[in-house]
């Protein structure tokens, strides 16, 4: 009874509130998406304007209809697409061959269109007309013919405009609905417009579309190339003429109306205008939340009853701002009202339930043993209402259970190592939060029983997570009862040693449960693999050159095999230069990785022009051409150490350089994408195997297995070194035997 009577209350409360909308919020919400989801205006779109300087050189307003048919003649000699005079000509001229000549000029262009009005009827008296058209020469020689006129809301803000509106039987279309229709046709396209009001997508403040004055296009100031295949709308800007709207609550400024037709002539050709959903089905989804508000309470016994509140009012939130997205407008705050309304009314009748529920659990939990001593206070029944009292004492009763859980949660999560509490059965009670970053996936803790472990962890192939679990007691390690279990891995390639001790209670020292710990044991293991590769670096590429000088050495000793002094020298020289290289390699490579770079501004295109310099011997030697192309004017600035990326850069060329072939080419461009300074090195030479592109990048490590160039695996090391440090990006593309390409994208200071 109490859900019904509920339910016949607030349906009927939903279904008014929405028949105030929009309300202010509503409103507001609007505004507020339409700001930051506006698409950039059309750049093919030219506003003439009849500002102030036009105003104060042409004389006062209105102008003859003279300077209108030499400002079309203008357009027309520069090649406009189409003109919009935005400016109302409703009575003939006192002059008939001003009129003339203005149809005549329109007539030569072919594409112009004018505007008319229709006035309120409710403002009007008698015979008064309500529709004000253009005298018949202008009216036939106009390309099309129709209204202007701009809603304004209740808050006095211009959203909206009616496309076609009916005033005696005739349909009027509106202005900018003939100027699409037009281009429409022109694409083999057709529209059939809404026949209720849209609303206008504003794509920027006032001011966002290019404009030109009025008078500097009349006296030929505005270049034809700035005019030609352009849309053009001829309206008022100057602030004494008063066609100006307020389009948004979160402007102050006013938009001209010249500006408000071009936005919305942006939106019908495109199809972005916003339409509202009907008034019926508006009230229905407006009253939805409410239906579905009552289901979940019955279902649900009125429990959870705040989550389910935020969690519709949420999706009321989103239904609308989604609607939006799909240019639908359906105000959502009379929902937000209605469930508001309806939350207060089931807490309060919820008052009495709860009460008594307060009453049955306080007699329990006043029985149950505390953890953690405490101290009773000497009047918990103090001042205030029956329900905050209770509400205290069982605030008091909660404490005592809390702490003492809290104390043992708190002392597990400050532990360094993942731990899992077992029962008897490896069902998991208990988990810290190393152990369930372990086991995380899709967003929630997904481990329920320890079997479940080898599915986030991989053992390693003479290990099994069986050595473990289930326990033997029997297989006891050390007198401490410990378990050690094998090495593993989990999906961030960390390794673990698995541990396990048994629970007992201290009541009779019976097995209570089991202990689960992971020994992150990772630091270790890449201290190992980091120090053997540097052992087999220093073993046998760092010891090769000197292996080399030695045995040409002990070689030139014999006369029978001794090499002319000037090949001795020159021999030995590569070798002792080849082992320099490799050590200072090896130095930077350490540096850049154990140190902080110091970084300041620096223009990249400086760095890549330097690198050049340096690299255009290498490649001449070898009649490599190289091709540069340098993009940015703004010499691509950046924030980082420019010796360590004239390095990173140096590699990189030099690299491309050593794998092209005699004769082939290497290719530099350096572009700013958004954010990004980008660095792409092509060259046409051997290319890299696809099965070594995703280790060319780790130490001491080469792709060039036919011996092409030396090297020792430490270059591209340093160069991902050097991008990472400096918060960017690098990959490599490349097919044997056609060639490579590496890619440096760099934080640009602008992005």
């Amino acid at each position: 009874m109490t859900w019904c009577a509920m339910g016949c209350l607030l349906l009927p409360i939903a279904f008014f509130l929405y028949s105030l909308s929009p309300l202010l919020s509503d409103n507001f919400l609007y505004d507020a998406w339409l700001s930051r989801q506006s698409e950039p205006p059309s750049d093919d779109i030219l506003v003439v304007a009849i500002d102030e300087p036009s105003l104060q050189a042409l004389g006062r307003w209105p102008w003859s209809r003279d300077v209108h048919t030499q400002l079309i003649e203008k357009l027309n000699a520069a090649g406009v697409q189409s003109i919009v005079l935005d400016v109302l000509l409703v009575e003939p001229s006192r002059l008939p061959e001003e009129d003339r000549r203005l149809a005549n000029a329109m007539q030569r262009h072919g594409s112009t269109y004018l505007p008319m009005a229709l006035l309120s009827e409710s403002l009007l008296e008698g015979n008064t007309r309500d529709i004000l058209i253009p005298p018949s020469p202008l009216l036939s020689a106009a390309k099309g013919v129709g209204h202007i006129n701009v809603m304004l809301d209740t808050d006095g803000v211009a959203r909206s405009v009616e496309l076609l509106v009916e005033r005696r039987g005739d349909i009027w279309p509106q202005l900018m609905t003939l100027l699409a229709d037009a281009e429409k046709k022109a694409g083999n396209n057709t529209s059939n417009w809404p026949t209720e009001a849209v609303r206008i997508p504003f794509r920027g403040p006032a001011g966002s579309y290019p404009t030109v004055s009025y008078h500097d296009v009349l006296m030929g100031y505005v270049p034809a190339s700035l005019l030609r295949d352009r849309t053009v709308l001829v309206g008022m800007t100057a602030l004494g003429l008063g066609d100006r709207y307020n389009v948004s609550l979160l402007s102050s400024g006013l938009m001209p109306g010249v500006e408000v037709h071009a936005h919305l002539f942006d939106a019908l050709r495109d199809e972005t205008y916003i339409r509202q959903v009907d008034s019926w089905l508006g009230a229905f989804l407006a009253s939805l939340p409410i239906v579905i508000l009552l289901l979940l309470a019955w279902w649900l016994r009125f429990r959870y009853l705040l989550v389910v509140v935020l969690s519709l009012g949420v999706g009321v939130l989103c239904a609308s701002l989604v609607a939006l997205n799909f240019r639908w407008w359906w105000p959502p705050f009379s929902s937000l009202i209605a469930l508001g309304i309806a939350f207060i009314a089931i807490v309060w009748q919820s008052q009495a339930a709860l009460l008594s529920w307060f009453e049955r659990e306080l007699e329990l939990l006043y029985q149950e043993p505390s953890i953690l001593p405490f101290k009773v206070p000497d009047d918990i029944r103090g001042e205030g209402g029956k329900l905050y009292q209770q509400s205290q004492a069982l605030e008091f009763a909660l404490g005592r259970i809390v702490e003492g859980r809290r104390f043992i949660l708190d002392a597990m999560h400050s532990l360094p190592l993942p731990i899992f509490i077992l029962n008897k059965k490896g069902k998991v009670l208990l988990a810290n939060k190393k152990a369930l970053a372990i086991c995380w996936e899709d967003g929630e803790y997904v481990i329920d029983h320890i079997d479940d472990l080898p599915s986030f962890l991989t053992f390693g192939d003479n290990q099994d997570f069986s050595t473990i679990w289930p326990p033997q007691i029997t297989e006891i390690n050390d007198v401490n009862g410990i378990r050690v279990g094998g090495l593993c891995t989990d999906r961030n390639s960390r390794t673990y040693r698995l541990e396990m001790g048994e629970l007992s209670t201290t009541a009779n020292s019976a097995a209570g449960g089991w202990l689960v710990w992971l020994v992150d044991l990772t630091s270790e293991v890449e201290a190992e693999a980091q120090r053997s590769s540097m052992l087999s670096f220093l073993s046998h590429d760092m010891k090769a050159p000197q292996a080399r000088a030695l045995a040409f050495l002990e070689a030139q000793n014999d006369p029978a095999s001794a090499a002319t002094p000037a090949n001795f020298h020159s021999y030995l020289e590569q070798c002792l230069t080849m082992g320099l290289g490799m050590i200072n390699d090896f130095i930077n490579l350490t540096r850049a990785k154990s140190f902080e770079l110091k970084k300041e501004f620096v223009l990249f295109e400086d760095v890549v022009m330097e690198v050049l310099d340096q690299v255009y011997p290498l490649a001449k030697i070898k009649n490599i051409k190289i091709v540069s192309e340098l993009k940015d004017e703004d010499g691509a600035p950046v924030m980082g150490d420019k010796s360590y990326l004239a390095r990173a850069v140096f590699n990189l060329i030099e690299n491309a350089v050593k794998y092209t072939l005699s004769g082939g080419k290497v290719n530099i461009q350096m572009c700013r994408k958004g954010q990004w300074v980008v660095l792409q090195v092509t060259d046409n030479g051997v290319g890299i195997d696809s099965n070594d592109i995703n280790t060319i990048f780790d130490d001491y490590t080469r792709s060039d297995k036919d011996s092409m160039a030396e090297g020792h695996g430490l270059g591209l090391a340093l160069v991902k070194t050097v991008v990472a440090k400096h918060g960017g990006e690098i990959y490599c593309e490349s097919e044997l035997g056609k060639g490579s390409q590496f890619t440096m994208k760099l934080p640009s200071i602008d992005g």
